[in-house]
């Protein structure tokens, strides 16, 4: 695609500013912040930091964020708030320094080093890898925002263009967009972002090897669920999986024997035209009652997003569970709204070694997971991730929504009353399910779905069943006896790492930046949205019949958990071995004197395996 060249110097700045904001998020929340590395103040020896900076700083109202690294390397920009989670909006470039030297406007690349280089010192990790990384993720934004032309600013138009349009990724992960893509495959041809169809690959397998299960599905059913079998010979089955996962499969020695021996039969992309979404490996149909979450060899940010044969299963049990107990006993769920994973498959060829086999399991296994679009309807349905997320120019997109609704810019009260909806229909659910049953969700932007009506929150969704998990005091207890003990150690927590993880993806992964996105041009309003939270809070405390330790600390004042994304990755380790560092709540001054903004605040560190 050709651009004229203003737009492509324009689509540059933008996708390096996106990498910046994302590199800075990590440096405040997993560093700065628990470190006590912060101060909100001009630098005594300035040298080198453009005059007009302290004059925008004044025309903006913004406060000067500095962050003093312990081997002297310093970091400065202008912030729109002072904030406990480090949720803010930047209002200037980054600035940074070396000891002796002055301060310089930092590029990516620059900032990149300038970082690595001053927190592997506090962790002792070096990831030779992730500067890399860094730059690919930051190249992939600049290709994206250059492919939107005259979309820069455009209003969201149902549920798959919310998932095509998370065009910068995670918030506050160092390398949102870094794929390790096959070189001879275009990514643009399977990306969200570029919003394209494609088929599916498929292939012809013997029912001797396929393992299909359901629930209230027949094995037919759910074969269906993935492929047409119209046209499978008898003792046959066609499964289907991502183009990139069949080219990547095919080519394996292994498989090319089964093709060469005529046990198995590749019918290329022959499959349902679907489209990807943001996970990359979750696929839509149209008109299809199920939305396809397959296995993608390919490592995407931290992981590499194949389905293990106990997560199969595993996600077959949660869905067993919480529709016993939406039908059973839905006064404990808080409201709960299914969205079912009622159907997987995985195939191996009988005769493969054990090792082989698992192989095989992890490249074929694929999940069926309820098409909501059906009944909720696509314009209905927001992936929240993108809602609360920023366009083209960098503006929150919720914005632009809301004014499409309300036929006028969102006022304060608009904001506040849309506000109050989400955090209520979100909070409750995920709190219930966790102190009434031991059930822990992940609650993270991009597993939410927002239905609205007329613009407003009506429900929330939340999905991926083969990621919840069940604390080992009280949801242990739902797992069937006869479970693999592969799949029950999968699938069980200790209580505080539950706790962990469902107060990080509520608080800081989620409501910090649903927060930040309707209060731009507006910080005043952070407060009273937290305080609706601690409000809302306290309500279901009280309607809750069972001790809950975690959340009467939480509203007593306790510092929030927030996920080491970037630690992890600069200690080049697996998403699951993440740890968190403790973050003061939004309501941690009701319970201090002292400014917890300020560098003299201390907060602990906290380092636990995931």
């Amino acid at each position: 695609m050709s651009l004229n060249p203003p737009y492509a110097v324009y689509a540059n700045v933008i996708g390096e500013q996106a990498a910046c904001h994302a590199l800075l998020n990590c440096l405040i929340k997993e560093f700065a912040l628990p470190l006590s590395l912060v101060r909100y103040g001009w630098p005594s020896e300035p040298m080198g930091l453009p005059l007009q900076l302290s004059h925008r700083a004044r025309s903006v109202n913004a406060f000067p964020l500095r962050v003093d690294m312990p081997n002297g390397t310093r970091f400065l920009v202008l912030v729109d708030r002072q904030d406990n989670l480090g949720s803010q909006y930047y209002l200037s470039g980054a600035f940074g320094k070396r000891q002796s030297g002055p301060w310089r406007k930092l590029q990516l690349r620059t900032f990149a080093e300038y970082l690595l280089e001053s927190c592997s010192e506090i962790t002792g990790h070096r990831n030779e890898e992730l500067m890399d990384q860094i730059l690919a993720s930051g190249e992939l934004k600049q290709t994206i925002v250059a492919q939107l032309t005259s979309q820069v600013r455009r209003s969201l138009k149902g549920y798959l263009d919310s998932e095509q349009s998370l065009w910068f990724g995670h918030p506050t992960h160092p390398a949102p967009k870094a794929r390790l893509w096959p070189q001879h495959l275009q990514q643009q041809d399977y990306s969200p972002e570029f919003a394209r169809s494609m088929r599916l690959h498929q292939f012809e397998v013997p029912m001797n090897g396929l393992w299909v299960s359901g629930n209230e599905l027949s094995d037919r059913q759910v074969l269906n669920g993935f492929a047409n079998q119209s046209g499978a010979r008898p003792g046959m089955a066609i499964i289907s999986m991502h183009p990139v996962q069949g080219e990547l499969f095919r080519t394996d020695p292994r498989v090319q024997q089964l093709l060469s021996d005529n046990i198995i039969r590749d019918l290329g992309r022959s499959g349902f035209d679907a489209w990807p979404t943001a996970s990359l490996r979750t696929l839509y149909v149209k008109d299809h009652d199920f939305f396809i979450k397959g296995s993608l060899n390919v490592r995407i940010t931290n992981c590499v997003r194949k389905n293990a044969w106990y997560e199969l299963e595993s996600a077959l049990i949660i869905d067993r569970l919480l529709t016993h107990l939406v039908t059973d006993s839905p006064a404990t769920t808080g409201g709960l709204q299914l969205l079912g994973e009622p159907g997987a498959i995985s195939w191996s060829p009988v005769a493969a070694s054990e090792e082989d086999q698992r192989w095989f399991r992890e490249q074929t296994g694929a999940i069926l997971r309820r098409n909501f679009c059906q009944h909720e309807g696509m314009e209905n349905s927001l992936m929240a991730g993108t809602l609360f997320g920023r366009d083209g120019a960098l503006l929150p997109v919720i914005l632009n929504f809301l004014q499409d609704y309300l036929g006028h810019s969102p006022t304060s009260q608009d904001r506040l009353a849309w506000f109050r909806h989400y955090q209520s229909l979100l909070l409750r659910p995920v709190i219930s399910l966790f102190f009434n049953h031991g059930i822990v969700f992940e609650p993270h932007l991009q597993n939410t779905i927002v239905v609205h009506r007329q613009g407003y929150p009506e429900k929330v969704l939340l999905r991926d069943y083969e990621g919840v998990k069940l604390t080992s005091d009280l949801g242990s207890q739902w797992i069937p006896e006869d479970t693999h003990p592969r799949v029950k150690q999968s699938m069980t927590y200790p209580r505080a790492q539950g706790w962990s993880r469902i107060a990080y993806c509520l608080f800081v992964n989620n409501l910090s930046e649903a927060v930040l996105a309707l209060t731009h041009h507006h910080p005043e309003l952070a407060p009273q949205m937290w305080q609706m939270v601690y409000e809302e809070l306290q309500m279901i405390r009280k309607e809750l019949a069972t001790p809950t330790p975690e959340l009467d600390g939480l509203l007593s004042g306790d510092d929030i958990p927030c996920k080491t994304n970037f630690r992890v990755r600069l200690a080049g380790a697996a998403d699951k071995q993440a740890g968190y560092v403790q973050l003061p709540s939004p309501w941690h001054d009701k319970f201090t004197s002292k400014d917890s903004g300020h560098a003299d605040n201390p907060l602990k560190v906290m380092e636990c395996s995931q």
